[in-house]
């Protein structure tokens, strides 16, 4: 599986979205929804699933409305103020999430695979804290356009491995 966010780059779909979704929403909900409603976000098209979480009702609306198009899963953030009964039901949640991902796809999911999984993407979030930091060189090492552009061409990288391949060696550099 290769997690990415949903198209919601511009305000291109508001205007279709604005057909089905009050008007009142945010401009993040209405564009991800109108980019999924007309495929012209490539995430969306070719998802097997839709992952969501409720972290306010026009999402949640949103989300309803997508059902309706591609297959969804939405994960309850728990909004309980009492810690304890939070993080039971925070791990429930995921419990229920792992175990729909290992049905539906035929995987087992371990806790071995996920350190693993989890010791990728810390590498990466470490490699782009480095590459910020070649912002605050004076003079800086990278411009914020070049560091965008670097960023932007690696969030299409979907092998995790080679795209933490390629920044290390732009890194070095």
């Amino acid at each position: 599986a290769v997690v990415v966010s949903l198209c919601s780059t511009s305000d291109e779909t508001i205007e279709e979205a604005e057909k089905d979704l009050p008007r009142n929403l945010c401009p993040l909900i209405k564009s991800s929804y109108g980019f999924g409603k007309t495929d012209k976000c490539p995430y969306f098209y070719f998802s097997d699933l839709v992952v969501g979480e409720t972290t306010c009702d026009g999402k949640k609306k949103m989300y309803e409305m997508l059902a309706e198009l591609k297959d969804m899963y939405v994960i309850h953030l728990p909004n309980i103020p009492d810690r304890e009964r939070s993080l039971a039901g925070w791990r429930e949640e995921l419990v229920r999430f792992k175990e729909m991902l290992e049905e539906r796809y035929g995987v087992e999911i371990t806790d071995e695979k996920l350190r693993e999984s989890i010791h990728i993407l810390n590498k990466e979030r470490g490699q782009m804290a480095r590459l910020y930091e070649l912002g605050k060189l004076d003079p800086p090492a990278a411009t914020g356009l070049q560091m965008r552009s670097v960023l932007t061409a690696e969030y299409f990288m979907m092998d995790k491995t080679n795209k933490i391949a390629k920044t290390e060696r732009m890194l070095e550099l």
